[in-house]
């Protein structure tokens, strides 16, 4: 993309005014010399006139008393006259006189006077033909003219120099530094004010819109600044919130709320070092609902659903807050891990559980289910790893089972 040469928004409004000033300035030249033409010419003719009735007189005498050196006199008195090029004298008698350049007659065609007789009646006497100078009729019509044009050129460079002055003052400058300000705005200048170095004034105009509107746009940015941490906290912390419940969603059994066997997986080899590390007791209980088939076949799989949760809650009601988990293992199988416990108080702990899950359910139709449930215990012995504790786990509720359900086996 081709960018187009910088030019100042003054310059070129000085530049238009200026040919527009030209413009009009020649349009009244124009209009002026015809006007000064017309005037030349009636001064011309005045003067003409003046010539004409002060010489008449004398030639009629001369003519009249045939005083022909006097009428030669008087007819170069009158070429003498600036204004005359050319003056011929025709006398009714044949005689002629003339001075003058005659080949001015090639040029115009001259003005025709009758020369009456002496005492105002009768036939003329004469023809005087008197033809004016042309280059003093161009001359003054010159002189006129330039002095027009000059008066309206001195006029029009006033009058633009006065504008540019103007322009520059009130326009160009306060443009450029606006654009100088737009072009230094940076990140930590954001909030730094618009300063026009421009006299005070009792009303404002399209520039002073401009700055307010610059003043409104930095206030505006500012405030979105000064509200952007805590938008970017605030969303942050819904962030955090949502991957949380995803958390939560991806590690929890939908049914019963305990952890899934997912986490198991993912937490209990950290349990198994840190014990390991620090030398610290850790013990792990396999729980497995009794005959739990025949209250999915009596009662239908929703009322087996309502006393997996009712298992699970009694089981949670029975552990240490935030240090035993629990976890559906599968079906109606579940895993406790008791950290920090030994074998002794892990024993103890699920025949808790035995007993606090060997109670009567009652379901949302009022009907009541008995359940009892068989567990298996086996503490963490050094250097094992989580297949081997969960088997020996297993194998311990194996043998709960065996042994006539109902009952702790460790």
């Amino acid at each position: 993309m081709v960018t187009a040469a910088y030019r100042p928004l003054a310059h070129v409004l000085i530049r238009r005014i200026v040919l527009l000033a030209t413009a009009c300035a020649l349009l009244l030249s124009a209009v002026q010399g015809v006007l000064t033409y017309r005037q030349v010419q009636q001064r011309f003719e005045a003067t003409l006139q003046d010539i004409v009735s002060s010489n008449l007189p004398m030639l009629s005498v001369g003519i009249w008393d045939i005083e022909a050196e006097a009428v030669r006199r008087q007819v170069e008195t009158i070429v003498a006259k600036p204004e005359i090029g050319y003056a011929r004298l025709n006398v009714a008698t044949g005689q002629v006189f003339e001075a003058g350049d005659a080949a001015l007659l090639r040029q115009q065609p001259g003005r025709r006077f009758e020369i009456p007789p002496p005492r105002g009646s009768g036939e003329a006497l004469g023809t005087l033909l008197i033809v004016v100078q042309p280059a003093l009729l161009y001359q003054a019509l010159t002189q006129a003219l330039l002095a027009i044009f000059l008066g309206y050129l001195l006029l029009t460079l006033l009058i633009c120099s006065l504008v540019a002055y103007v322009l520059r003052r009130e326009v160009e400058r306060p443009l450029r530094g606006m654009a100088e300000f737009a072009g230094r705005l940076a990140p930590s200048s954001l909030t730094v004010p618009l300063q026009l170095s421009r006299p005070a004034r009792p009303h404002h105009d399209e520039i002073d819109l401009v700055a307010r509107g610059f003043a409104t746009l930095q206030a505006a940015i500012s405030r979105h600044i000064d509200t952007l941490d805590q938008q970017v906290e605030e969303r942050t912390r819904q962030l955090d919130a949502a991957l949380s419940d995803i958390r939560e969603l991806s590690i929890r059994d939908g049914l019963t709320g305990c952890y899934n066997r997912a986490l198991l997986s993912e937490r209990l080899p950290s349990e198994l070092e840190r014990a390991q590390r620090y030398q610290r007791p850790l013990a792990v209980v396999f729980c497995d609902a009794d005959h739990f088939k025949p209250v999915n076949d009596r009662f239908g799989h929703l009322a087996g659903d309502e006393v997996l949760r009712a298992i699970a809650l009694r089981i949670g009601s029975q552990l240490r807050q935030d240090i035993d988990w629990v976890v559906r293992f599968g079906g109606e199988e579940f895993v406790i891990v008791l950290p920090e416990t030994d074998l002794a108080a892990a024993l103890v702990t699920a025949e808790r559980l035995r007993a606090a899950i060997s109670t009567s359910v009652i379901l949302a139709d009022g009907r009541t289910v008995q359940i009892t449930a068989s567990l298996g215990v086996a503490a963490f012995q050094s250097g094992e790893d989580v297949e081997s504790l969960l088997n020996r786990a297993d194998t311990q509720l194996y043998l709960a089972k065996q042994g006539g359900r109902n009952r702790v086996m460790g």
